[in-house]
């Protein structure tokens, strides 16, 4: 007669432990990409806010052109 053992065998998986480093990297990326998106907006803002100084002559003829502007004279 033929014996046959049936065995076990258990293995651990750390799934979750890989994804989650995963997670953090793609969620680091996004947060720098974020970062360098806005620090670029804030550049050209900055530009814009010079250019329209020199093109008026200073500041207080940029603030009267804006008033007048909004009021539509």
């Amino acid at each position: 007669m033929k014996d046959t053992t049936l065995t076990k065998n258990r293995q651990r998986v750390q799934t979750g432990a890989q994804t989650q480093e995963g997670l953090d990297t793609i969620t680091r990326s996004g947060i720098s990409l974020m970062g360098g998106v806005s620090a670029l907006i804030g550049l050209w803002a900055a530009a814009c806010f010079i250019g329209g100084l020199i093109s008026a002559g200073g500041p207080v003829e940029l603030a009267y052109s804006w008033f007048k502007a909004i009021a539509g004279l």
